[in-house]
């Protein structure tokens, strides 16, 4: 018992604190297909901000789906804001507000869409984060209608 409570002391005064991943001015190249449902590459630049905890990044997404040969393909182009939450040692939290362009079958649907998400840095690999998001999908398109769908998917970037 007093080796248990001596290891935990330890441990305990050993430890070094956890800092928030910093971002901060920093470029990540990656790909995720929650936004467009197409998987696409994405780019993010974290912004320059006053401190590490304060994590803004803007994004640009473009992806294309050829292997849908009964509607022509798909290609989107769109480009997020992305605000941290929360910043953790290996993770992020965060929400973003994005706008984007959707084109299949020779239509084009306008996507806005509000989201929440995780990136989550694994113990040596510090510059690649995996990206787990939710959101809305609130959807216009050529013809006159407005739909609402669920959204739900993964990415991953890496940190230069």
């Amino acid at each position: 018992m007093n080796r248990l409570f001596g290891s935990l002391l330890l441990a305990l005064f050993a430890s070094s604190p956890a800092n928030a991943k910093d971002l901060r001015g920093r470029f990540a190249a990656g790909f995720n297909q929650q936004f467009g449902h197409v998987p696409a590459i994405s780019g993010r630049y974290a912004l320059p901000t006053n401190s590490h905890a304060i994590n803004v990044q803007l994004e640009a997404n473009f992806g294309f789906d050829t292997v849908s040969v009964d509607t022509g393909g798909n290609v989107f182009t769109g480009a997020r804001l992305i605000y941290g939450v929360v910043a953790e040692d290996n993770m992020n939290l965060f929400f973003a507000g994005g706008a984007g362009v959707l084109t299949s079958n020779e239509q084009s649907t306008v996507r806005l869409q509000p989201a929440m998400g995780a990136d989550i840095f694994f113990f040596g690999l510090e510059n690649l984060a995996l990206t787990l998001e939710w959101g809305l999908n609130l959807d216009m398109g050529d013809t006159p209608r407005t739909s609402t769908t669920a959204a739900m998917g993964a990415g991953a970037h890496y940190w230069f």
